[in-house]
């Protein structure tokens, strides 16, 4: 069982009671690969111990949101898959049910677009949009249908922008290198889904109580631009990409900067 963490002292508030909702990025803030972030678990609970809404926000087109939940609850972190917000599932509900969609991408996008209503087709000719996401299965004729088809007028939907993979190995060819690909060859810019574009932060914030939110995020670019563009406050932990010397060089300012997670639970002033 987690154990408890220490909050702010009685009669206190804390930096969550500011807030009706907290969002968390995934990678960097609460799992390393499949490992949880020291406190993630713990904080999660006693933020929905408070009657926080919580949700979890990322750009990875992968996975469905329930194999994401899966992740976090293997790591000791309570999660749904219907508190899940992927950029697929923000590319999704950009569309209209029942378009006509030709996918580049894995189970993790078909799945929110089927759940959608959005019928997939494969011949160019019949494509109403072409919707991009990280497919490791990519092939030539992929890219040979999904030109055609946006030369014929398709609507161009990418799911996020992000330009290479952090692999073991090394940088692999992110989802922005194959739309940058179908954008050379079309003369096309895509609409992005996820962050730091603001259908994936709205697409969350809908299924959280209405009332201010705050984005937890440990890259500035994407996680904090995003939030920060909308509006809210945004909290950059210093357990993924961003350093405690790059984290005093962020513009602009994030409301909070944190440890990690569980700096959500210290007095606010």
């Amino acid at each position: 069982m987690p154990s408890a963490i220490r909050g702010a002292p009685s009669g206190a508030a804390a930096i969550c009671d500011r807030y009706v909702g907290i969002l968390f990025d995934v990678d960097g803030v609460l799992l390393h690969g499949d490992e949880p972030i020291p406190g993630a678990a713990e904080t999660v609970t006693a933020l929905r111990e408070r009657g926080l809404g919580v949700g979890f926000v990322t750009n990875n087109a992968t996975r469905t949101p329930e194999r994401v939940a899966a992740a976090l609850r293997a790591a000791g972190v309570k999660a749904s898959g219907d508190e899940v917000i992927t950029s697929s599932v923000a590319a999704a509900e950009l569309l209209e049910p029942g378009i006509r969609c030709l996918v580049i991408g894995m189970e993790g996008l078909v799945e929110p677009l089927r759940a959608r209503g959005c019928v997939l087709v494969r011949d160019p000719v019949d494509a109403q949009a072409v919707v991009v996401g990280w497919d490791r299965g990519l092939v030539w004729d992929d890219l040979r249908r999904a030109t055609l088809a946006l030369t014929r007028g398709a609507r161009f939907v990418g799911t996020n922008s992000d330009v290479s993979y952090p692999a073991r190995e090394g940088l692999w060819p992110g989802n922005g290198a194959v739309l940058a690909a179908l954008t050379a060859a079309t003369g096309r810019e895509p609409e992005i889904a996820g962050k730091p574009q603001p259908a994936v932060f709205r697409a969350a914030a809908a299924r959280l109580p209405s009332g201010p939110l705050l984005m937890v995020g440990d890259r500035p670019e994407t996680d904090l631009a995003g939030a920060g563009a909308l509006g809210w406050d945004t909290a950059l932990v210093l357990t993924g990409v961003t350093s405690r010397e790059a984290a005093a060089a962020v513009q602009p300012r994030p409301t909070w900067v944190l440890d990690d997670v569980r700096g959500l639970m210290a007095p606010s002033s």
